[in-house]
This record gives structure tokens, sequence and C-alpha cells, in this order.
């Protein structure tokens, strides 16, 4: 038997739960919150031989990404299947909650290891390379995030795909026969959330059960002494231009696409400590400037050190707002010295198109940690929000040294972020419109500090 688990990062989310037989059918799978029922499940459908796990396992590094996320994002990010970074900064990964239940069941995590079911291998998987690789995909299903409408076509397709693979042997299954009554029963988002731990789940078994085959459909990129993630081999097609419907390959020719970044380096090899051996040798696909194509991250970071500009930029999320991502990436367009988020940890990073990589981002639990960190370094905190006693910024004097707050869609600036700031200013407007997009009147502040003080 093989087990495939979409386990949630934190003790409060769900956990998707999924066991296939050695031959690769369906036998059961689940939706589950806590660490008693996991266990609870687990010693039901036990002995395993391999259990694919969607969560991070060996997680070494104190900040920044592993090597294993890199790796992904190298292949699979212009398919939008990169990896997130992980690190111990976060306390969830202190230590990983997969890690923690691999050696409660005495796992191995050691992919070189072959399972058996007196000492079984966990691996960790990620399901959006999994599926990319596996179905051919030009680009992601977007089965996590959108409008109901659009999520529910998503899981429809995403069922559809799975339902193509043939050693799961679905049309005999009991479990995803009530998977598939759910889905069409459901009608709220909630509905759909409950779902999709629990469909990842199958599909974390799957690629379990090609691994104990060894069938070479499944490779591991990073190790583990560094982490790692199993996924397949890097794709042949082509990624889905933008825009284009659906994540299926789109029909036009390679040579008609414009090309994405660079290939790989020709000629003899540069020589210096910032350039990266794997992008000389595969190519650089990477959202950077053309000055730091084939660079190693942390050579990149740390040019960015030591011409960063003396503004920071700190943004309350206390509702999960979308756009905090696309301030984030602007800010490191501008070369903010710093990025702070305050409030809720979790913050939406798929509009940062990985900028955040880049960049110093903070967290603060609360304005006032915000205040006081600001305090202690001397920058007064400029806070941006057009309420009754603003200054428009065309006529504030604006510091070199600073902190730019800013606020939410909607509610904008907290009560707390107003009394404490030193000073309050809005952007003129001219029209009937309130308010401006956030992620716009930042890009907006952001620039016209730039083009006050950028030398």
């Amino acid at each position: 038997m093989h087990i495939g688990i979409d386990l949630a990062w934190g003790a409060n989310g769900r956990t998707g739960l999924a066991a296939v037989d050695d031959d690769g059918r369906l036998l059961d799978s689940a939706s589950v919150r806590t660490d008693a029922e996991i266990a609870g499940w687990l010693d039901a459908h036990g002995p395993a031989v391999v259990v694919a796990v969607d969560a991070p396992l060996v997680v070494p590094n104190a900040t920044g990404r592993r090597e294993a996320e890199r790796l992904i994002g190298l292949v699979y990010a212009r398919y939008d299947a990169g990896a997130h970074p992980t690190n111990r900064s976060r306390p969830w990964m202190d230590p990983p909650r997969g890690m923690q239940l691999a050696e409660s069941r005495g796992w191995s995590v050691d992919p070189d290891h072959t399972g058996t079911e007196q000492r079984p291998v966990c691996l960790e998987v990620y399901p959006h390379p999994g599926m990319v690789g596996l179905f051919g995909l030009g680009r992601v299903v977007p089965y996590k995030k959108g409008s109901f409408a659009d999520r529910r076509a998503g899981f429809e397709r995403l069922v559809g795909l799975i339902e193509t693979l043939p050693a799961l042997d679905l049309p005999r299954s009991a479990a995803w026969a009530s998977v598939r009554e759910r889905l069409a029963a459901a009608t709220r988002l909630v509905d759909l959330d409950r779902l999709e731990d629990e469909v990842d789940a199958v599909f974390c078994a799957h690629l379990a059960w090609r691994w104990a085959r060894r069938d070479g459909s499944l490779v591991v990129y990073g190790d583990l002494r560094q982490g790692y993630v199993v996924a397949p081999p890097p794709p042949e097609q082509p990624p889905t231009p933008r825009g284009a419907p659906g994540g299926a390959v789109a029909a036009a020719p390679i040579e008609e696409r414009p090309p994405v970044g660079v290939g790989p380096w020709r000629g003899e090899w540069p020589e210096g400590e910032q350039w990266d051996p794997e992008l000389l040798r595969q190519g650089d696909s990477r959202n950077v400037v053309d000055a730091y194509r084939y660079w190693r991250m942390e050579a990149i970071v740390a040019d960015l050190d030591a011409r960063r500009h003396p503004f920071s930029v700190a943004i309350e999320n206390w509702q999960h707002d979308l756009n905090i991502g696309s301030i984030v990436r602007t800010a490191n367009a501008f070369a903010a010295a710093t990025v702070h988020i305050v409030g809720r940890r979790r913050w939406n990073k798929r509009g940062a198109m990985v900028t955040d990589r880049y960049q110093h981002v903070l967290h603060h639990d609360d304005v006032a940690g915000l205040l006081q960190w600001a305090r202690g370094r001397g920058l007064p905190v400029v806070a941006v929000d057009n309420v009754p006693a603003s200054v428009p910024i065309t006529a504030y004097d604006l510091p070199e040294r600073c902190v730019l707050l800013f606020g939410q869609e909607g509610p904008g600036l907290s009560a707390e972020a107003l009394a404490g700031a030193d000073a309050v200013v809005e952007i003129p407007q001219y029209g009937s419109t309130r308010s401006i997009n956030a992620s716009a009147a930042a890009a907006i502040v952001m620039h016209e500090w730039v083009r006050r003080w950028a030398r």
C-alpha cells in the first residue's frame, strides 16, 4: 500500500489523506484536521511502503529558500508551478510538521531508501509540478484561487485529468464517487476548500505509487542534506502564453513565441562567484534584469544590498489582501531597503512574482511592533491614506530615510497606524472615485520618493 498526504502546515488546517494498493488502485480518501485523526486514519490503512507528503520535510536553512525550491523554480516556474521558499524562520517550520509526522511514524525521509512495510519511505512532493509533468500541461490548472465559478471549472478539469490515470481505477472507487458527488453538490467556496486537500492527497498517493514502481517518471530535485522535492523530469512541452485559455499547450509553434529569458551560455563560461553553473548550463528564465542574468540568487541579493535606497515599505495585512504581492514587487523594482508585513504572517505571494526572494521581508505582529522597529532606527513613519487632515504628497517634504506605510484595499489604514504615524499623506485625485487601488497607490508614492531622492 502507498499513501498520499496533503498535510496542513499548521495544526488547525485541513489535511487530505489517500491510499492506493500495490497496483495503484484508489482504496480510500478523507479530509481530517487533528493529529489524532491523522494517526487514526493511518493506523487503519497501513502498513504503507511509500508515503508522498505535500509539505516540507527537510528544512535545514534558517532563512532564504532551499536548493530544491530553486531547482524546481528553474524547471517549473514558467508553468506557474514553482515552489514557495521555505525556511525555519517561520514558527510552523521549526521543526516542519511533515518531519514530525515522519519521525512519529518511523518513516525514513531519505529518497535513496527503498521503502518496505517494516521501514516505509516518506517523500516530499509538490502536486503542481507533478500535474504539469504527468498531464503535459502548459500551465497549472487554476483550482485553488479565484471566484466560485472559476474554481469550480478548475476542479472539474482537474478531476477529469486525474481520471485519465488508469492505475487509479477511479470508475470502481467508492471514495472517488464520493468526491464526484460532493463536487457536483458544491455551491460555496468552502465546499471546494473541503475537497481541495482530499483531491490533492489522491494525486500524491498516485505519485507515491509511481515512485514505488521506479519507472523513471519521477526524479529528486535537491538532496537529503539540503532538502528535496520529488517531481517529474523537466517537461518537454512549452508553457502556455498568459491569456491563452486553460492550461493546455497553445497550438503556436515554439519558434513563433517570444523567448522567455536567455538560453544556455554560449562560449567559454565567465569566472566569478556570482555566476550560477546551473543557469549557465540550462539558461535563465527568471524575472530579473539582464545585468543579473545567470547570477546566483545570493549574489543578486548581495549586490542589491550594496545599493538599496534608504526608504522602507510597510503593509498592513489583516484580511489577506491580494495587493500585498504587487506592492512587494514594486518595492523590489524601486530597491526599497526592507518590506514589512504587519498583522497576519501569511500573505498572498502570487503578485510578488518571486521578487520577495530578493527582498528583505520582515514581519510584525502589530503596528506597535513596526513603530518600535522604526523608532529604534530613527526612521519617521509616513502613512498613506486619504483621510481628513492628510497632506497632499506633492506638497509634503518627503524624508530621504523613512518608512512608507500602506493600508489594505477598502478599509485603508487602521486607526492605530494613523495615530502612530509621524505624518499622513494622500495622493491628489481629480476624478469621481474616492480612492485608487492599494498597489497602484503604493507604486505612485514609491516613485515619488525615487523621483526626489534616487541618484
